[in-house]
Order: structure tokens, then sequence, then C-alpha cells
């Protein structure tokens, strides 16, 4: 179907996978059978739309000893207009580790998780959405992810949620 449904799976079973930085500080490549965009899960063994996770072997590990895991996010370009747009080769995204970005229209927050990775456990994201059956999908996702802070508002009205602006320095 449309989609490739509720992901599941991923690189398991002994497939070789490696991981390689992005251009863009905070995102990833996982080479293996299929090139995948994916980010630094900051919620390791969660995901959040039921995408692909895949776990790497930390560097520095020795051969025979159990050496810890990082895990990793597939970002779906077909899900995410920021996805497509790295993919698409945009120059610059504009938030590195350490942001603190303001995003209006977060929705269900599918890219607003891969935003909270990106940015990581030192930055936040201020999620806005005005509707309210996305706002509670928001809401949980938010609830395993302390680098994201929902906001139920109307974005077209800034001063209703001003508060945050202090926070941005704006």
């Amino acid at each position: 179907g449309r989609g490739g449904g509720k992901g599941g799976g991923g690189a398991k079973g002994g497939a070789k996978v490696v991981v390689e930085p992005h251009r863009h500080p905070g995102i990833f490549i996982a080479r293996g059978k299929e090139d995948a965009l994916v980010t630094k899960n900051t919620t390791p063994g969660k995901d959040v739309y039921g995408e692909k996770r895949i776990s790497v072997d930390a560097p520095g590990g020795e051969k025979g000893t159990e050496s810890a895991k990082i895990e990793y996010r597939v970002w779906n370009p077909f899900r995410s207009k920021l996805a497509a747009a790295v993919l698409g080769g945009v120059d610059n995204i504009w938030m590195p580790p350490g942001s603190k970005v303001l995003y209006l229209g977060a929705a269900a927050g599918t890219t607003v998780s891969h935003v909270s990775d990106i940015v990581g456990p030192e930055g936040c994201v201020y999620a806005v959405e005005f509707s309210h059956r996305p706002g509670r999908d928001l809401i949980n996702m938010a609830k395993s992810r302390t680098n994201v802070i929902p906001i139920i508002e109307d974005a077209r009205h800034p001063l209703k949620y001003r508060m945050v602006r202090f926070h941005l320095g704006l």
C-alpha cells in the first residue's frame, strides 16, 4: 500500500549497516542494503509513528565484549517535508544541535520528533498545533521527549503563547 505501512522490522538479522554523519549536524545516513536518512533516537527503544529503528554498535566497542548500542530512527521523506528538503539538497536547515526551535503546524509530531532528535537534549522544540485531535498525539509524543514543549493554540495569535518568547529570546 501507500506509505509502506507501520514500519516494524528494520535492519535486523545481522544486516550490516554503517551510519555516517550527513552534512547537516544532527542528521545521519544509514548505509546498508538501502540508504536511509536517520536521526539519533533521543528515546531509545521507542518509535513515534511506527518508523523503523536501526541499532548500531557504538564506536570503540571491542570484539567479544558487550558493546553499547546507538539507536537511530529512519526519517521518511514521504512523511516529512523537512526530510524531503534535506534529501533534495537544501543548503541549510538552521537548527544545529542545541538550537531552540519554534515549530508552527506541528500536527501529530512526526517531523517534530525528528527535529527533537536533531537539536538533542541541549536543544528545545516549541511545537504549536491548533487542532485538538493531532494535538493529543503531539502531547503523548512529548511525554517521552523532554525537549519538546507542545502548545495547543492558534499560531496566528502569538500573544496567546507569548510565554514562549522569553525562552526563545525573541
